[in-house]
C-alpha cells in the first residue's frame, strides 16, 4: 500500500461486485399507466379545491400550513416548497428571544408583514416581501426559492 500516493493503484472496490446487469423490457412506470394517474389527479382541480376552501390574502398560518399538506401529500409541490410554507416564524421568533445570545427587542419579529389580530397575514404579500429581501441581500437562490412559492401561493388565489 503506497501512503504517499494521492491516486490509489487498486483497480477495483472490495466492497463492490462486479456483475453483469441484463436488460429487461418491462419498464418499472409503463407510460399508459402514468399518463392514467396524471389524469386522475388534475392539478387544477385540488387547486380550485383549496381556493374555494381558503384565502391566501387573508390566511392563518394554520390554513396555509392546511393548503401545503394537501399540495404536498398529492405531490403538487415539492418537499422544499412544503417546508418553505410550512416553517413556523412564530415559533423560530420565539425561540430567539428565549435562547439568542445578547439582547432582542421585545417586538422583534421574523414576519415581514404584519398579521391582523385573528392571525390572519396576506402570505402572498409576505413571501412578496421576503424575496425581495433575498435579493436585496444577494440571496439569489433564497429567491428563486421564494418566488416558486409565491407562484403556488398566485395560483391558489384565482
Amino acid at each position: 500500500m503506497n501512503v504517499n500516493s494521492i491516486a490509489s493503484p487498486q483497480q477495483s472496490s472490495f466492497y463492490s461486485k462486479n456483475i453483469s446487469v441484463k436488460s429487461e423490457e418491462k419498464s418499472v412506470f409503463p407510460l399508459s399507466e402514468t399518463v392514467e394517474n396524471m389524469e386522475q389527479k388534475d392539478s387544477s382541480a385540488i387547486y380550485k379545491e383549496l381556493s374555494s376552501r381558503y384565502d391566501v390574502r387573508n390566511a392563518t398560518f394554520e390554513e396555509i400550513t392546511e393548503m401545503s399538506k394537501a399540495l404536498y401529500g398529492v405531490g403538487k409541490i415539492s418537499f422544499k416548497e412544503h417546508a418553505a410554507l410550512t416553517f413556523d416564524f412564530d415559533k423560530a421568533t420565539n425561540y430567539l428571544k428565549r435562547h439568542a445570545p445578547g439582547y432582542i427587542a421585545a417586538d422583534f419579529d421574523m414576519y415581514e408583514t404584519f398579521a391582523n389580530s385573528a392571525g390572519q397575514r396576506d402570505w402572498i404579500a409576505e413571501f412578496e416581501a421576503r424575496a425581495s429581501k433575498d435579493f436585496k441581500y444577494g440571496n439569489l437562490i433564497g429567491y428563486q426559492s421564494k418566488m416558486k412559492v409565491l407562484n403556488i401561493l398566485e395560483r391558489l388565489s384565482r
